[in-house]
């Protein structure tokens, strides 16, 4: 299911937990999906610059079963910079988000994969 990773220079110490709490909260609204079923990862502390400077920064990825489109990915973006940027302090113009869309196959959870799972009884 949906897997945001977060990888900045802004140190550890500075992510509060309200960004984890509202992020997961917040792509379960945006992409419809269980909240249960969101996991978010931020790798704070990163040696890292973006063009050439030391400000703070983040590379992110957002991985779905689903629910990755173009037309879908601009709200996600508009979300995801939003939250980056209230929790971090980390300027839309410094953040990168690659968007993937992960096969059923290719996600494994709970002793099997999502594709012998049927989706529609994730609640």
């Amino acid at each position: 299911m949906p897997i945001f990773r977060v990888h900045t220079n802004v140190a550890k110490s500075k992510v509060p937990a309200a960004f984890l709490s509202e992020t997961a909260e917040e792509l379960a609204k945006a992409m419809v999906k269980p909240a249960q079923y969101i996991a978010i990862q931020v790798n704070g502390d990163q040696p890292m610059t973006f063009g050439g400077k030391g400000d703070p920064c983040a590379c992110c990825t957002l991985q779905s079963i689903g629910q990755i489109s173009g037309a879908q990915n601009k709200q996600y973006t508009q979300l995801l910079c939003g939250l980056l940027q209230k929790h971090l302090g980390i300027s839309p113009d410094r953040i990168y988000i690659a968007f993937a869309e992960l096969a059923a196959s290719n996600v494994g959870w709970n002793n099997t994969t999502f594709d012998a799972i049927d989706l529609s009884t994730l609640k």
